[in-house]
């Protein structure tokens, strides 16, 4: 009876795992440098779009990653030490059972001068929002107001990660970003930012609950 009883668990156990098995999918990928060289180390971020989680996980030796996922679309944001980061444009369709490949990611090298802004976004009990959609976008100055100059034309993006973090990484001029931050239940928090040359800023939203 012993025997049969660990021989019973044993092939539930298997059974278990097969039907998990049959309702995730794979999404999988390499990061590479410019010259095709893997990049070990960089953070790999997918944001579900059903219910806006977040996962997240770091390339291997090799540059590889993989996930292990429910069936629905996703983002990809990426971001590794002394490379430009970024968001993929097209979102990637995991399927039940099946492996989705999405192409070798390449990324350019930072510029050795950048500033950096960089924060986290909170809800209004203090806890950390991931998944939240950061935008950034820059307008102009005082003094580029006054001479009517436009300035450089620059927007970004960034998905917070599961501690509610981002980052942008920006020119190193004098500049002024509208930053904002929005996410699904939540009110949207804009705010202006001046940015100096080389310099690292810290920002903070902390955005209310919508009432229902």
């Amino acid at each position: 009876m012993k025997r049969l009883s660990i021989a019973t668990a044993v092939f539930a156990f298997t059974c278990l795992a097969a039907f998990a098995s049959q309702q995730t999918g794979t999404l999988k990928g390499k990061i590479e440098d410019p010259k095709g060289k893997p990049i070990a180390g960089a953070e790999i971020r997918v944001l579900r779009q059903r219910n806006r989680e977040v996962k997240e996980t770091r390339t291997d030796s090799d540059g590889a990653y993989s996930f292990e996922l429910e069936p629905d679309d996703y983002t990809i944001s990426f971001d590794a030490e002394g490379f430009q980061g970024g968001t993929l444009v097209n979102m990637q369709q995991v399927e039940a059972g099946k492996e989705t490949a999405v192409k070798t990611i390449r990324l350019d090298k930072a510029k050795k001068r950048t500033s950096l802004l960089r924060g986290s976004v909170f809800n209004s009990d203090g806890q950390s929002l991931a998944g939240a959609q950061v935008k950034l976008i820059r307008i102009a100055t005082d003094d580029e107001a006054k001479e009517h100059k436009k300035p450089d034309s620059l927007s970004k993006s960034y998905t917070t990660n599961g501690r509610g973090e981002f980052a942008f990484r920006l020119p190193s001029v004098r500049a002024r970003y509208r930053v904002t931050a929005s996410a699904e239940g939540h009110k949207t928090e804009t705010k202006t930012v001046d940015v100096n040359e080389d310099e690292s800023v810290p920002l903070a939203f902390t955005l209310e609950r919508v009432k229902k």
